[in-house]
């Protein structure tokens, strides 16, 4: 996550229901705390909701002044967090060839964490060595909360790309704690020396060039890919117009059509294409810009026939999918493809 990003990018509501699970597990009601950051309290029923980034470092706020006097609970609040818990950058991560391809992946779409962590791969004879975790970013109120979470999530993460544990040397925390500190070493699966300058996950040699179990350059490129336009829709100056990119983005097979969109909004339909004529656009320049840009990365990326393209972006015949292409690109599908 990213300062300047907070407002305009979406996040996955994974990071909300774990943190809202351990509040109720320690008999303390997140609804109050969620009405408080402006979320709607349903929303953790919601396996696919989504939250702006602000809201998300607000919850996070008000979990931390709730919880700030459970010794530990952080920290295994962070292993709840696993790599597909990031959405498409976990699976961009996973689909990377090895670790230190899939540590850059990381390290390349950091806006799409749930963390204000800055976080660094350092190299040696081109292969990642250790993973450094810098907190210049975060609010002095959230740092504590952001390093012992840390401990847990980011050991958990490492250990999704290495199943079923990460080979570490040891584990260094700027974290001020005793030596031992809540069984931690043995938690999370190597030495943790607490008081170091910084934070850092320390990888045993030949760690930055093992293999990750679901590598696949076309799913990597595919993935990343998304994770560009993700970012890239916070670029957009009115946050509505980003809302509605972003969930053009994110869907699967097809699109939702307006009505959905509103209502995923939360206004009616005459309001959203009022809201998007307003800002010199509609609904059918936004569908048709990521209809486009899917489009190109099927046809240049993948080997699946135009027919299954055109069904996937939603078109119910092949012929309107051409004359889409032909009207966006100025030549057929067929013809791009043999450029």
């Amino acid at each position: 996550m990213q300062i300047h990003l907070l407002e305009t990018v979406r996040l996955s509501n994974q990071s909300l229901r774990i943190m809202a699970s351990a509040l109720e597990e320690n008999a303390i009601n997140p609804v109050p705390l969620l009405v408080q950051a402006g979320i709607a309290p349903d929303i953790i029923n919601n396996v696919q909701g989504e939250i702006t980034c602000a809201q998300e470092l607000l919850f996070q706020q008000y979990f931390t002044d709730k919880t700030r006097n459970i010794p530990g609970l952080w920290m295994r609040t962070g292993l709840r967090y696993r790599v597909m818990s990031y959405g498409p950058l976990g699976l961009a991560v996973l689909a990377a060839s090895n670790v230190t391809e899939g540590l850059h992946v990381l390290g390349a779409f950091q806006g799409l964490t749930f963390s204000l962590m800055y976080y660094e791969v350092e190299m040696e004879d081109d292969q990642a060595v250790a993973l450094t975790a810098h907190d210049h970013d975060v609010p002095a109120s959230l740092r504590e909360f952001h390093q012992e979470r840390a401990l847990g999530s980011v050991t958990m993460f490492l250990n999704d790309m290495q199943p079923p544990q990460f080979p570490l040397v040891r584990i260094e925390s700027t974290l001020q704690r005793a030596a031992g500190w809540q069984g931690c070493d043995a938690l999370l699966g190597a030495p943790v020396i607490f008081g170091a300058k910084t934070t850092r996950w320390i990888f045993k040699k030949g760690a930055g060039d093992l293999p990750l179990p679901m590598a696949s350059p076309l799913l990597e490129e595919t993935y990343s890919s998304l994770c560009k336009k993700l970012v890239a829709t916070a670029s957009v100056q009115n946050s509505f117009v980003s809302h509605v990119l972003d969930l053009l983005v994110r869907s699967g097979r097809g699109f939702p059509s307006a009505a959905e969109v509103a209502a995923q909004l939360h206004v009616s339909e005459r309001t959203l294409h009022r809201r998007l004529e307003s800002n010199n656009t509609s609904f059918g320049k936004l569908l048709d810009r990521i209809r486009y840009d899917r489009a190109l990365d099927l046809l240049n990326k993948s080997t699946l026939t135009i027919e299954k393209i055109a069904d996937m972006l939603g078109f119910s015949e092949t012929s309107s999918f051409t004359r889409a292409f032909k009207r966006w690109s100025g030549v057929s599908p067929q013809q791009h493809r043999m450029k």
